[in-house]
């Protein structure tokens, strides 16, 4: 089975990503409007409320194989915005016969347009969106994680993921977009993430914007 060609899904993720392309030139020049303001973490997902901000095609497909090829029954996602990434993992947990997406936003209205798709798709079942601080929100995921995706702000990945160390399964994979390593310099949560004493293997993937790939196997 793959949810991924079923009409709900595939037509509702292709209009998803037209609409998101649509937004780049936009995007850009909301970024630049705000180079003066440099707003911090938690301030960053209100000024960018209304895009969509989403994983690539490539991405979703990614994600999706993973949860298929890891068996997942628990998945986190730090970010869910419109709910574009959500339905791929949600698809792959609906394929596995399985499972849940703890889902966190904090813009009350983005989480309720990402439920919306959800349902469109026919996944909703398959999904929890918490609306708030995911540092809050994400706290209990309700049980042992297999798979944590983080894409909201890179500003507080460390501080999800380190919330979530606890509750992470051996083996499971963690999956943070927007991870640009700085000419020679790694990305802060990279090269936290690459230091073996912090429990993960972890690696760079060349999907999109730069995304490291970690799995957990615990601390030495």
């Amino acid at each position: 089975m793959n949810s991924l060609a079923d009409p709900r899904v595939a037509d509702l993720l292709a209009r998803l990503h037209d609409e998101a392309d649509a937004q780049r030139r936009l995007i850009r020049d909301r970024v630049a409007s705000l180079a003066d303001e440099a707003p911090g973490p938690e301030a960053w997902p209100h000024h960018m409320k209304d895009f969509y901000l989403p994983v690539s095609r490539e991405q979703g497909r990614f994600l999706y194989q993973t949860v298929r090829a890891t068996g997942a029954r628990q998945v986190v996602e730090f970010g869910s915005s419109f709910g574009v990434s959500t339905i791929y993992l949600a698809a792959g947990l609906r394929d596995n016969g399985h499972g849940v997406v703890t889902g966190s936003e904090v813009v009350g209205e983005k989480a309720e347009t990402a439920r919306t798709n959800l349902a469109a798709a026919g996944l909703d079942g398959h999904v929890e969106i918490r609306t708030g601080d995911a540092r809050t929100t994400l706290a209990d995921p309700g049980g042992l994680v297999d798979l944590l995706l983080l894409d909201g702000g890179p500003g507080l990945y460390l501080d999800i993921l380190q919330l979530l160390m606890p509750r992470l399964r051996v083996g499971a994979v963690v999956i943070a977009d927007n991870i640009t390593d700085s000419g020679a310099e790694p990305h802060p949560y990279a090269r936290w993430v690459r230091d073996p004493d912090n429990g993960f293997v972890s690696n760079s993937i060349t999907l999109k914007g730069g995304t490291e790939y970690s799995v957990w196997i615990g601390l030495p």
